[in-house]
């Protein structure tokens, strides 16, 4: 089977998978203008997000080409949402019309609210007189505080479309997760390593060129898949806007008024392509991404946004090499009190959530490995990666400190970006193995990006005793149960992305005992 797809083949696939306003109660009347529109209009499939006590984020795109810009010309599409309590849309509980515009490339969010707690919906799309939406599936969350036994949910990140199909969404669905929680790199503006299939265009500077990438990736059947099979959480990484970014400081040194343009091009494609709510709706050159998911009296997930608000890399400069790994006795930015991960806004905002919080356990789901990793240069100098929480040392010490100070129950720290599997010690003091354990965590593989030398960081180990299990050859995701006792994390693998009929399996288990920190492989 050939790995590249042309325009019409990824077109009739998305096809195949068919069979900004709160609206209207379920028989209020439903009127929408009639829409001329030249082909299936719903080719990106649907999505759904951020469910909460009496509601959810229902979310589609009308494309019937999605890279022809004159495929839909109305400058306003009337679109008629309904949510139904069975698969079969026959007992719809609410309906009502909303608008897509050209301004947001004729995506909708829909925030669907006043529905009873702790239950299933599906929900489909249709335009007046014309053609319907796949229908997806979501569920309203339980109320804060109240009972819940147990919560199901998949962690992943890292798809790159050239380098795999997105195959590990399907063992993933039959997982059953309910929700599905996405740390980043959801689309790769790049393009690097062993191709199989290949990104249309180049490497996406303006907004057109993001849509694009975006609109690329949706049209792979399994991701639609995933996205129609339960509500996603989201946040971002590096590979949404340009490779290794941090704040206005691009990959490549472009000038930052230019970069600035070209992110929020990036954070717009973005928006326009995820089930967010409108409090995410990029503003001038920000965009609220971070935000905390409460279900029930046993989890918070609080997703961070690592890249937007982070002070420059440190010693990213010619007498430091020009690269990541930076020598730990030189590199004075790594003790510098003022240098920030996340942000002082949303340090603060995280410090407050951690002084409320209610739940059992703590999810704290970002982009990047926490854990310290120790590395060596070539020399033999004890050195540190700058390009995550290793370079920003005493940010990470303020979030362990505030866990402590709090007593925050159960903290389960998630994260991605570096390719590999990892389970994690957090120590109150990284340099001192015997110093408290504070939190454990849980980093997930790559869906299907290639993996960094596992020999390189296996190297590293011994100098890292707080590592309890690293793996990098691997593609796959995370799959956790968490329950009012235990977290138990499944650490599924499949065996070649490059294979659409690839198989798929267990690597590891570990289980982490409520009031334990630290996780035990089972």
């Amino acid at each position: 089977m050939s790995g590249i797809l042309n325009r019409r083949a990824l077109l009739q696939r998305a096809a195949a998978m068919a069979a900004l306003s709160i609206a209207g109660a379920c028989n209020a009347p439903v009127s929408a203008k009639r829409a001329k529109i030249g082909g299936y209009p719903f080719t990106l499939g649907v999505a759904s997000g951020d469910p909460v006590s009496d509601g959810f984020v229902i979310w589609t795109r009308l494309a019937p080409d999605p890279f022809d810009r004159e495929s839909l010309t109305d400058e306003a599409v009337s679109v008629i949402w309904e949510v139904a309590s069975d698969d079969q849309m026959k007992n719809v509980v609410q309906r009502g019309v909303t608008v897509a515009r050209r301004a947001l490339a004729h995506s909708v969010h829909v925030e669907v609210r006043g529905l009873p707690s702790q239950r299933a919906y599906w929900y489909r799309f249709r335009i007046a007189g014309g053609d319907a939406s796949p229908v997806g599936r979501t569920w309203v969350a339980p109320r804060v505080g109240s009972p819940l036994e147990r919560l199901r949910f998949a962690l992943t990140s890292c798809q790159h479309y050239e380098q795999g199909y997105f195959t590990p969404y399907v063992p993933m669905m039959s997982d059953r997760p309910d929700l599905i929680i996405h740390v980043g790199d959801y689309i790769y503006e790049s393009s690097w390593g062993e191709q199989i299939r290949r990104h249309e265009g180049p490497e996406p500077y303006t907004l057109d060129e993001y849509r694009d990438r975006h609109a690329l990736y949706k049209t792979d059947p399994h991701l639609q898949a995933a996205h129609s099979f339960c509500p996603w959480l989201v946040t971002w990484d590096d590979h949404e806007v340009d490779n290794d970014y941090q704040g206005l400081d691009s990959e490549d040194w472009e000038d930052h008024d230019a970069f600035a343009k070209r992110r929020a091009a990036a954070y717009q494609a973005y928006f326009e392509h995820m089930p967010l709510r409108h409090i995410a709706v990029p503003r001038a050159a920000e965009m609220r991404l971070y935000q905390r998911s409460t279900f029930g009296d046993l989890i918070e997930f609080t997703l961070l946004d690592n890249r937007q608000y982070r002070s420059p890399e440190p010693c990213r400069d010619a007498d430091h090499g020009g690269g990541h790994l930076v020598s730990i006795a030189t590199c004075r930015d790594l003790v510098d009190p003022t240098r920030t991960f996340i942000g002082k806004e949303q340090e603060a905002w995280l410090f407050n959530n951690f002084s409320h919080a209610t739940a059992k356990w703590n999810a704290i789901a970002q982009s990047q490995l926490f854990s310290q990793l120790k590395q060596k240069t070539q020399d033999g100098q004890e050195a540190t990666w700058s390009e995550d929480w290793n370079g920003y040392p005493l940010a990470r010490e303020r979030i362990i400190a505030k866990m402590v100070q709090t007593k925050l129950s159960n903290p389960v720290i998630l994260g991605g970006d570096i390719h590999s599997f990892w389970v994690n010690d957090v120590k109150a003091d990284f340099d001192n193995p015997g110093s408290q354990t504070v939190a454990t965590e849980i980093v997930g593989t790559s869906l299907t990006s290639a993996g960094p030398p596992y020999e390189l960081l296996a190297a590293a180990l011994p100098d890292n005793p707080h590592v309890k299990f690293f793996e990098s050859r691997k593609r796959g995701y995370v799959m956790c149960e968490v329950t009012q006792s235990a977290l138990n994390a499944d650490l599924r693998i499949v065996d070649d992305v490059r294979d659409p009929n690839t198989k798929d399996g267990s690597l590891a288990k570990f289980t982490v005992e409520a009031g334990k920190p630290g996780a035990v492989q089972a």
